[in-house]
């Protein structure tokens, strides 16, 4: 059954991105989602869910979904799918190349199953608890930097309505200890990253569908990762904290967010 997930996952994540590419680089139509309208979706978002959630409810018709634009499905089940269509709508929607398909698995509210497409590369990144991280079949690994000022840690600052709260509690602390940071737009996208070893680490404050996939992906590709409290992420809630790592500097990043 395991393997069966991962490959209707597979599956779902590659017609999604085939949907999100016949759109890129053209004009949209944006769904904005506040009055500041720092938060919107596409038509390419709002199309890449509905084949998802299409996909997974029919060979999963007893599964819940949780996803970003919309397509919830609570059947009490003990699997859940959390689905973020297209994750960097904004580096999407301006030519930008960083967005992704994230679709996790998770069971009892923890997360087993991952899978990030990176649409523009055509990168498929997978985890599956107890089975190791791959991209496009190969196996990924974590780095070995063991430095913070030598580190590549991705900072996510997040649409306007949620970015005054995340400037104290996590961006100006790590701003003043960092040799090097970067935002890609695409938390899902950085916490691949993290899995592959290009970046050492990422730290975000978002929405479950961001995190569940990436999740598996770095755990399996032999990273950590927590909350800011150093905790495991309760999988409950919608919205959390998250930092992962490559381990090696987890505990480092820990105790600047205690400052």
């Amino acid at each position: 059954m395991e393997d069966q997930f991962l490959k209707v996952a597979q599956r779902a994540a590659l017609e999604a991105g085939k949907i999100i590419a016949q759109y890129f680089g053209k004009n949209h139509q944006y769904n904005y989602k506040n009055k500041d309208q720092s938060d919107f979706a596409t038509q390419a978002d709002l199309q890449s869910e509905k084949k998802i959630v299409e996909i997974l409810t029919k060979i999963f018709p007893s599964h819940n979904i949780i996803a970003e634009e919309g397509g919830r499905v609570d059947n009490h089940s003990e699997y859940s799918w959390a689905v973020d269509p297209l994750d960097g709508t904004f580096s999407f929607s301006i030519g930008m190349p960083y967005f992704a398909v994230s679709i996790g698995l998770l069971k009892n509210n923890k997360p087993i199953l991952g899978v990030i497409y990176h649409v523009l590369s055509k990168d498929l990144y997978t985890g599956q608890l107890g089975k190791g991280a791959y991209i496009n079949g190969k196996k990924v690994h974590i780095s070995a930097k063991k430095d913070l000022f030598y580190a590549s840690i991705a900072l996510e600052f997040g649409h306007k309505r949620s970015r005054i709260p995340k400037i104290d509690l996590y961006i100006v602390p790590l701003l003043k200890e960092l040799g090097h940071i970067y935002s890609t737009g695409s938390t899902a996208m950085n916490m691949a990253l993290t899995g592959k070893g290009v970046q050492d680490a990422m730290l975000a404050q978002a929405w479950i569908w961001d995190f569940a996939a990436g999740s598996v992906i770095v755990k399996e590709a032999g990273g950590i990762v927590t909350d800011f409290a150093g905790k495991e992420p309760d999988w409950s809630q919608d919205r959390f904290n998250i930092v992962a790592s490559n381990g090696f500097i987890h505990n480092a990043l820990l105790e600047i967010l205690k400052k």
